[in-house]
């Protein structure tokens, strides 16, 4: 009833506010097929060419050796990591999802990957953050002060979500084999049938659209909501700045630039790229919904991010 009531009175707002909106869903849009789908569409429908075609195990051997011991992390639970730190945002959370509907990975391994897998892609940062501080700061200091907590991050979660580690397996069974307890318990991703993964590029392409349709709607949205921010002259500017820049993450990391002095204005995009802005958690709370069930939930990824943000910020300061 109060969420109706608020979002009612929010429609009256923009009946009497029809340019701020429009300000807003224009940015949105032109943010989001200039920006957002050139950088996923193709990694979305390339990940789900590949996770259908089968061959993880082979593909992520040389993670597998590194990772597993460290993490206790299986073959596809490296390829859930691997894709959110190259495709970026919510790639890694809805592969995380997807596997754990599908029964790929466990609920431990998948809240894991939930708190390391889901970040702003590196082309992302050399492409569009690096330029705004371009001459101030180093691409190495912005790099470790991005990535660098993912290490603390990951060692605290692994205490915390201890995913299960498989036996040994004997030469003649090859590395990703289990134990017959653990093989009963946690499926084995040969044992998914085929059907659970996209069979056909058609079937990625429309898996790849839905998904960036709702990441384009959020956009909007926040996008219109900065535009209100940014003319709400009752709310003091030492408090408007942090919720423009906590919004939405690339609006957020052109306002820190443009507004604060540096290196002030560095550390603060980088808590908004790590963050990724309340706009990147709705959009990752859209694609784990249908994983709830299996036991992901927004609220720790939320408090990760928070974390994240924080040592990022406190990183590119030191």
């Amino acid at each position: 009833m109060k969420k109706s009531i608020c979002l009612f009175l929010f429609l009256i707002l923009m009946l009497f506010h029809a340019d701020y909106v429009t300000e807003g869903a224009k940015y949105g849009l032109l943010l989001w097929y200039s920006s957002v789908v050139p950088a996923l569409f193709p990694f979305m429908v390339l990940s789900g060419l590949i996770v259908a075609g089968g061959g993880l195990s082979v593909l992520m051997k040389p993670f597998y050796f590194l990772l597993h011991p460290l993490l206790g992390l299986s073959a596809e639970g490296c390829y859930v990591l691997v894709a959110g730190l190259l495709c970026g945002y919510p790639m890694g959370a809805k592969t995380c999802a997807d596997f754990m509907r599908e029964g790929r990975i466990g609920a431990a391994e998948g809240r894991l990957l939930m708190a390391i897998a889901n970040h702003p892609s590196p082309m992302f940062v050399l492409g569009y953050v690096y330029p705004f501080f371009k001459g101030q700061a180093t691409l190495p200091r912005l790099l470790v002060s991005v990535y660098g907590p993912v290490f603390l991050i990951a060692a605290a979660a692994t205490l915390i979500y201890r995913p299960v580690r498989s036996s040994a397996a004997s030469p003649s069974a090859g590395v990703f084999s289990h134990s017959p307890d653990f093989a009963a318990k946690h499926p084995s991703p040969r044992a998914v049938s085929a059907s659970s993964a996209p069979a056909s590029a058609d079937a990625s392409i429309l898996s790849a659209v839905e998904l960036l349709c709702k990441i384009g709607g959020y956009l909007i949205l926040f996008s219109i909501g900065i535009v209100f921010l940014r003319h709400a002259a009752f709310i003091p500017l030492s408090l408007r700045l942090p919720l423009v820049i906590s919004m939405e993450m690339t609006t957020g990391i052109r306002e820190a630039a443009a507004s604060l002095a540096y290196p002030l204005s560095g550390a603060a995009a980088c808590a908004a790229l790590t963050f990724g802005g309340f706009s990147g958690i709705f959009q990752t709370r859209s694609v784990i919904a249908d994983a709830k069930k299996a036991g992901l939930s927004i609220r720790p990824y939320c408090i990760w991010k928070l974390l994240h943000a924080g040592l990022a910020a406190g990183c590119f300061l030191l």
